[in-house]
């Protein structure tokens, strides 16, 4: 069974609840760092606590010298930390890692020798230091010297009748681990338990930010008791907004049919009337009637309406329909598409500079055609309804994002106003035929596509700017 499918088991094993599983997880947490933290501080101390215990064991080994010299004395004994024996035979190490050594006690030399079961890291640190130390001082830096070896180790002394006296410590001179290795081994530890609890916290995360994607409803098969919870909460919220959306194009609907009929009628009987100034308020009124009822249609079915997305060049769509404005005498341009601006990295010679980039089909996305050449539409008459000439660009702003540019010489929208202008009936002026549905109309579609409208003020007048993502 390979490490991916243990952990899904692992997964599968959790409660389904958020609220037991953060407890879980932080009781988890906790248990690991206090394992690895205790582990490695025992293992740290109890090598220090051995180092400090043989400095200060001198005197012990300078009497068990001293005693194996007095004759008759017993084969073998101990006296802690330390066990000894004496040997009649001569010096035969089993190990190979042997340090010779001298050793000045009670004005006499004697010959020894630290014999190590793997070859000492520090061998210096057994010899004796340049001044002058007392017997008591110079066993306890050997008996230290020899325990930082961290190897299994026995002291054997040569005495002047031919017997060897073997000095072992089993608590003090044994194999253990450096502390360079038990705090690697430590971090090590650290970093695999904390790669086997983040994808515990990746998984109590992942549903939560897939349902902040608008859209996504599809949750991984461990996701939290909440996270569904909340996914189906929000498909209902969906739907239910959806059906709520629908009934109301549906009564508008009506309402504009059984709307159409009265009004056709006044338009015959207008037909009726003498008074030509008179007949012309009643059309004009009923046509402004006629204009929002169709406007408020557009608006709230411009979801439903179908049409099928495919991938084409945005620079071509908008290029087309201003071609379409300028063959009717419509003052329209189009400037094309602005080149990709990036800045290049510095050198020792010159600061970051701004590049233009140029590249074919930096204009490609996917999307609904006809629905944001209505869009444009809507924005350029809005343009040419307030001023007398509109210019159309298109820029590039990441490469996720494109952004089409409509900027008028109109007058401008006051700047308590703009907020609102994107509202449904919304309106920054007194004056003109329209209902005040086109920049909503707009940003409905905008909102479609990833994006969204933004209008602000300029010097010439003002700029409608609708981005759009790729979706490539």
């Amino acid at each position: 069974m390979g490490l991916n499918a243990l952990m899904l088991l692992g997964l599968k094993k959790l409660p389904a609840s958020l609220a037991q599983r953060l407890p879980l997880l932080v009781v988890l947490s906790f248990l690991a760092g206090s394992l690895v933290t205790g582990w490695t501080l025992h293992r740290i101390f109890d090598r220090r606590s051995a180092l400090l215990i043989a400095e200060t064991s001198g005197p012990a080994l300078l009497q068990i010298i001293r005693a194996a010299r007095q004759p008759n004395v017993a084969a073998s004994g101990t006296l802690p930390p330390y066990s000894w024996q004496v040997t009649p035979s001569g010096f035969a190490a089993e190990a190979t890692h042997t340090v010779p050594l001298i050793l000045i006690l009670d004005d006499e030399r004697l010959r020894a020798a630290a014999v190590f079961d793997a070859p000492p890291k520090r061998p210096d640190a057994l010899r004796a230091s340049q001044g002058p130390q007392s017997p008591e001082r110079r066993l306890g830096d050997l008996s230290r010297a020899i325990a930082r070896q961290d190897s299994g180790a026995r002291l054997s002394i040569f005495q002047t009748d031919g017997n060897v006296l073997s000095i072992t410590a089993s608590t003090l001179w044994r194999n253990r681990l450096e502390e360079t290795k038990v705090a690697l081994i430590g971090l090590a530890a650290f970093l695999m338990g904390m790669a086997a609890i983040v994808p515990l916290a990746i998984n109590l995360a992942a549903p939560f930010r897939l349902l902040a994607r608008r859209g996504t409803a599809q949750l991984p098969p461990l996701a939290s008791l909440e996270a569904v919870r909340v996914r189906d909460r929000i498909e209902h919220l969906k739907e239910r907004f959806a059906n709520e959306q629908s009934q109301k194009a549906q009564g508008l609907a009506a309402i504009s049919h059984d709307l159409r009929t009265p009004v056709t009628r006044l338009r015959l009987r207008s037909e009726l009337l003498d008074d030509a100034q008179l007949h012309g308020k009643f059309n004009s009124d009923l046509d402004e009637i006629s204009r929002i009822i169709d406007g408020a249609l557009d608006l709230l079915s411009i979801r439903q309406q179908s049409e099928q997305a495919h991938s084409f060049a945005l620079t071509s769509l908008v290029e087309s329909l201003v071609d379409d404005y300028r063959d009717t005498g419509r003052n329209v341009t189009f400037l094309g598409q602005r080149p990709l601006q990036v800045s290049a990295a510095p050198t020792l010679f010159s600061g970051s500079t701004p590049i233009q980039l140029e590249t074919p089909g930096q204009s490609m996305m996917s999307g609904q055609p006809d629905k944001l050449r209505r869009a444009l539409s809507n924005l350029i008459d809005n343009g040419l309804t307030h001023g007398s000439k509109v210019v159309v660009s298109l820029r590039t702003s990441n490469s996720n994002t494109l952004e089409v540019l409509v900027e008028d010489d109109g007058p401008g929208i006051p700047a308590d106003r703009i907020d609102a202008m994107l509202r449904p009936f919304a309106r920054g002026h007194t004056g003109g035929s329209g209902v005040g549905l086109g920049l909503s109309i707009a940003h409905e579609i905008a909102e479609l596509h990833g994006g969204y409208v933004t209008l602000a003020n300029s010097d010439t007048g003002l700029v409608a700017r609708l981005r759009l993502q790729r979706g490539l």
